[in-house]
């Protein structure tokens, strides 16, 4: 939480660890004065022209030299948090960067706290709030398509969509309002119909973004995928197809996976965390009970589960399942007659496989990905965070309410009401309107020094 704005903070920019280059960095009303004072010549680096690189000499108290680092210059407002901005470039040992950290705390800088460069970026006007949570979500993206949809929404592609609907919204506020100051006059200004079509209409396009939001929390925190069925269905053989290496045991002794293994993956631009699990079946075996139990867990926190069956006969999923997660009925050995014949005469199959030969494999990985994403193109979502969803949830909440008023014919005061509760719910989303302990709750969970 910032203490105050007026305050000049410092962070070591770059994770704890030894690399060629460490980043320290110091912004606020006396960052360039504080940070000059660091080096061996504070008057000549307090005449760098900004955004041009400068090698200096960074001194301690005694004038002992700490370190030879490049200086970058930004001057307010032209800086990523819109204050005076200073950037070291030093040697990457934490030894050093400590030391030069600790130099211009002593010279008057206060420790940052988590997202404090980036929380005075918003509250001094650089980024609205989804762009700001953006760059986390772009710090923690793993895999590609999960950086081009972090890198779409910090450039305002989130909010130039709320924005849109905000105006709409506006623009259908004022209309009622304007109704309201001639009500004496008994002057209508815009039927109740076409008030409430546009209305629905903002309402099924507030829908329709949220719809993004399984497919872009997915895409952030990776989807649990879980591969289960009876002993010797072929579980581990998938789980090493689908991992391309060894990564589970195989053999056709039934029981032989007692505990769940797991594999991260970019499946397709979309992060997976597969599990293998043990086979579900009645046993006296006190450790395969064990693991039996620990394969229902998994199955009900799931995203997906692969349910896997193999000859001679097919075991069912748990009723336990219907619902739960999306399930998908997979036949494995397919390569082998018996295989073929059970694909052939089950009616609820989504697929046929070898997890052996790989027949099939390519397919289900596609499969899982629709079925996950529900036909959203990754490369097109904007909307992931799980606070938006609930933002955009209350909005369209509030807009319900505003047409039943209308359907019931009720006082125009209290569509209104409705109207300006939806306005300013869509507008925690970007940050026209936030409060202390929202900023507090989303800069807490970004690294220090961001």
């Amino acid at each position: 939480m910032i203490d105050s704005v007026e305050d000049t903070i410092a962070a070591v920019a770059t994770p704890e660890g030894n690399s060629a280059l460490g980043v320290v960095r110091v912004t606020g009303p006396r960052a360039i004065d504080i940070a000059g004072r660091a080096t061996d010549n504070p008057h000549r680096f307090c005449s760098f022209n900004a955004r041009e690189a400068n090698l200096v000499r960074l001194v301690d108290e005694q004038g002992h030299v700490l370190d030879q680092a490049v200086a970058l210059l930004w001057r307010a407002p032209a800086s990523y948090t819109g204050e005076d901005l200073v950037e070291f470039s030093c040697h990457g040992g934490r030894a050093v960067l400590r030391s030069v950290y600790d130099r211009l705390v002593d010279l008057g800088a206060r420790p940052a706290g988590p997202g404090e460069f980036t929380q005075r970026a918003f509250l001094n006007g650089k980024m609205s709030l989804d762009e700001a949570e953006a760059v986390a979500a772009l710090i923690e993206a793993r895999t590609t398509t999960a950086v081009r949809a972090a890198a779409r929404m910090m450039q305002g592609g989130m909010r130039a969509r709320v924005e849109e609907l905000q105006q709409r919204l506006l623009d259908l506020l004022a209309r009622v309002e304007l109704s309201l100051d001639f009500v004496e006059e008994e002057l209508e200004l815009e039927t109740a119909e076409v008030t409430i079509n546009r209305t629905r209409s903002l309402h099924d396009d507030l829908t329709q973004l949220r719809q993004q939001f399984k497919a872009g929390r997915l895409l952030r925190e990776g989807a649990r995928i879980v591969i289960a069925g009876a002993p010797n269905a072929g579980k581990s053989t998938l789980l090493n197809r689908l991992a391309g290496h060894e990564r589970a045991l195989v053999s056709e002794t039934p029981g032989t996976t007692r505990d769940y293994l797991d594999v991260v993956l970019d499946w397709n631009g979309l992060p997976v965390h597969l599990y293998d699990t043990a086979g579900l079946r009645e046993s006296a075996d006190m450790i395969e009970r064990a693991g039996t139990d620990r394969t229902n867990a998994l199955m009900k926190e799931a995203d997906l589960v692969i349910w896997l069956v193999a000859p001679p006969e097919p075991s069912l999923p748990p009723s336990s399942l219907s619902a739960g997660p999306p399930l998908l009925r997979v036949v494995n050995k397919y390569d082998l007659s018996p295989g073929q014949e059970l694909a052939d005469r089950l009616e609820d199959v989504d697929l046929a496989i070898s997890a052996t030969t790989g027949e099939g494999v390519e397919s289900l990985q596609h499969l899982v990905s629709d079925r996950l994403l529900e036909g959203y193109n990754p490369d097109s979502v904007i909307l992931w965070e799980s606070r938006h969803d609930r933002l955009l949830s209350d909005t369209s909440a509030a807009l319900e309410r505003a047409i039943t008023v209308l359907e019931t014919g009720s006082a125009l005061e209290l569509i209104a009401v409705e109207l300006r509760t939806a306005l300013d719910t869509l507008g925690q989303i970007t940050g026209r309107s936030h409060s202390e302990e929202l900023l507090h709750h989303i800069f807490a969970n970004f690294c220090i020094g961001k």
